[in-house]
């Protein structure tokens, strides 16, 4: 049977001989655990048990043990008789359990080892286990022995907690201690220096040498011995041990051979991990709008929307620019060199400058549009790359929807309204895309009977006009404020181009210096700032990507800057009225995201000018290729940083002196 059962019967005041009908009530008994471990190369027999019964357990139940080798036969014993090897202390496990450990001094291999429970001890009911029986022969003291002694590091690397770990077949070290077991060790003849220990094979170091090498520094500590699980070391390291991966000492625990057994024991410090990079600054600052209204000066082609247009981006006082003759051959270079003087004028007020520009017309060739793109082509590439003050790029407010047709104002100018296929804006779907995208800063934003993609903020003409004729003008709103964000340009910046809209910006000679022995941790979760690095061979390319470029081919420095999707950011306040109510709201345009009722990152971006680089990508200096300790104190033996932490977070806690802690060693 895979569990015995206890079957009481419900004795009353007739004679077991009657005939009555008496109860028979189940009590679940049975054992739940009944692990024996031989080990040959301590001579040590030892058993875990647990027992479970609804009914029947008490203070006078008891555990026996028989054993049976080629040479000796042990009859049943309970096994409070046994002398013991180590130190059992009592385990409880609950009111319904009986619980515990114990070790038996074997010389030769168990043949048949056989558990049971007696309910009383006085009584005559038994209840026999199943019971696992492994035999762990002759081998290398890391894996052969039920016992092995390693240390670790503080976070200062400066104090060393030296740890027993039980090893057993079927039980993790933490069930072992759970069921009483405690092992006495204790640390000598420490040293620190470098050890030429074979790590990948035996993880904790326990035993691969056979000992501490005479030549290493010897470090002056009194005793330290325990039977807990870790203790820390009595001293601390001297400013000379500094630069040793390793502290080595002589372990000594109970054995039932030799009544001793002594192997080394290795500690090895912590990686040496610092922020790679701090923090990246570089002020984000209010642009100079540079206002012009571009409009036909003969014939008036719809006066409210040129009104709307002029109220949209405050053009109510701007210089006007006569587009009669748009056609007209050179007009673009007259252009040009209307928007360089003005430009020259402003930028003597020391800041930096975005072009704003309403664009009032009703060709619908898109011949006028390219007009006007030759002449920005003319002025803004020119501009980017200068030093502050400059020229950050341009926004357009046209009568009619319109793509940016030469790739490089692709990442220059903001063409608004957004490119929608209707009329109507009633029928424009929530999640229509969108190359001018107004987004909301309270995301899903509704207006009364509108959603906010389906407010008249940056419109089209025809769009305008058929929204004012269904509601009405006061309902169409009308902007309160308008900003323009951009960061400045020092004399060593540089923009590289990104893909069709994007730039990659290296402010200030930003540079992270590795040695090729060391190693980066990346944190995805931190990296919502889009930074970016680049060597002498290598294009821009996302932080994410450098701790595999070190360690393929490590580079001497890393040079870092900053991703935009756009060169400057519109930040603005409108109010419609409603139903006589007045709502007012904030909203950003950034570029290149797909629709009106997203938010990315960009909003944020442009509204501080420090960048954190250290909570984001993490630099190891030294001691890469040792384990390291995780957020819950856990030493992962087999988490090397430089193999583990290449796409993870690091962030460790470590065992401190005087915690008070148990080690969590599972």
């Amino acid at each position: 049977m895979d569990r015995a059962r206890l079957l009481l019967i419900g004795i009353t005041a007739v004679t077991i001989a009657s005939c009555d009908k008496v109860p028979i009530v189940d009590i679940n008994a049975g054992f739940s655990l009944a692990d024996v471990a031989w080990f040959e190369e301590e001579d040590t027999l030892f058993v875990f048990y647990r027992a479970n019964a609804e009914q029947g357990l008490g203070p006078d139940s008891q555990l026996e043990l028989t054993v049976r080798t080629d040479h000796f036969e042990l009859p049943w014993t309970p096994l409070s008789q046994l002398s013991t090897v180590h130190t059992h202390v009592p385990a409880d496990c609950g009111p319904k359990s009986v619980c515990g450990s114990t070790s038996v001094a074997l010389s030769e291999p168990p043949r048949e080892v056989k558990l049971r429970l007696r309910y009383h001890r006085a009584g005559e009911m038994t209840m026999d286990a199943r019971v696992a029986l492994n035999v762990i022969g002759r081998g290398p003291a890391h894996t052969n022995r039920s016992l092995l002694v390693y240390g670790v590091f503080d976070e200062t690397n400066t104090h060393v907690q030296w740890r027993a770990r039980h090893q057993f077949p079927t039980l993790r070290n933490h069930e072992v201690q759970k069921y009483g077991l405690r092992r006495h060790f204790s640390i000598s003849g420490r040293r620190h220096g470098a050890i030429a220990a074979d790590f990948s094979g035996n993880p904790y170091g326990y035993g691969s040498v056979p000992d501490c090498p005479g030549a290493l520094p010897p470090l002056d500590f009194g005793p330290v011995e325990t039977t807990e699980r870790a203790v820390f070391d009595v001293g601390t390291l001297p400013l000379s041990a500094s630069e040793s991966p390793v502290v080595c000492a002589r372990a000594t625990v109970i054995d039932a051979k030799r009544g001793t057994f002594e192997a080394v024991a290795l500690a090895r410090k912590n990686p040496q991990v610092r922020p790679a990079f701090p923090m990246l600054r570089s002020p984000i600052t209010e642009n100079t709008p540079i206002k012009f209204m571009l409009s036909p000066c003969r014939r008036t082609i719809s006066a409210p929307h040129y009104k709307m247009q002029e109220q949209r981006l405050f053009l109510e006082d701007a210089p006007e620019l006569c587009i009669d003759d748009w056609n007209v051959r050179g007009f673009a270079d007259e252009l040009a060199a209307r928007l360089r003087t003005r430009i020259d004028e402003v930028r003597m007020q020391g800041r930096d400058m975005v072009l704003v520009l309403g664009l009032h017309h009703d060709d619908t060739t898109g011949r006028l549009g390219s007009v006007l793109e030759e002449a920005l082509q003319k002025v803004l590439p020119f501009e980017r790359d200068k030093s502050s003050p400059r020229v950050t790029g341009a926004f357009v407010y046209d009568s009619l929807a319109r793509t940016v047709g030469r790739p490089e104002l692709r990442r220059l100018v903001l063409w608004c309204p957004p490119n929608f296929s209707f009329d109507d804006l009633d029928d424009v779907p929530a999640a229509a895309s969108s190359t001018c995208p107004a987004v909301p800063e309270i995301p899903d934003i509704q207006l009364g009977p509108f959603r906010f993609n389906q407010i008249p903020i940056l419109t089209t003409r025809a769009q305008y006009l058929r929204f004012i004729e269904k509601y009405s003008e006061s309902q169409a709103g009308r902007m309160t404020s308008m900003s323009f964000r951009a960061p400045e340009n020092t004399p060593l910046t540089e923009n590289v181009p990104v893909g069709d809209f994007g730039t990659a910006t290296f402010y200030n000679n930003e540079l992270i210096t590795a040695e090729p022995g060391d190693a980066f941790s990346y944190c995805p979760d931190a990296d919502q700032r889009k930074i970016v690095f680049r060597t002498p061979s290598t294009p821009p390319a996302a932080l994410e990507q450098l701790p595999e470029l070190h360690q393929s081919a490590p580079q001497p420095a890393y040079a870092l800057g900053l991703f935009w999707d756009f060169p400057f950011l519109l930040k603005a306040s409108y109010e419609s009225s409603l139903a006589g109510a007045v709502t007012a709201y904030g909203f950003s345009v950034p570029f290149g995201i797909g629709s009106s009722n997203e938010e990315t990152w960009a909003s944020q971006l442009w509204t501080t000018g420090e960048f954190p680089v250290g909570n984001i990508l993490a630099q190891c200096t030294r001691f890469c290729d040792h384990p390291t300790f995780d957020t819950s104190v856990t030493y992962n033996v087999h988490a090397l940083f430089r193999d583990a932490y290449r796409m993870q977070c690091y962030r460790p806690m470590f065992p401190r002196p005087g915690d008070g802690g148990f080690p969590n060693d599972p």
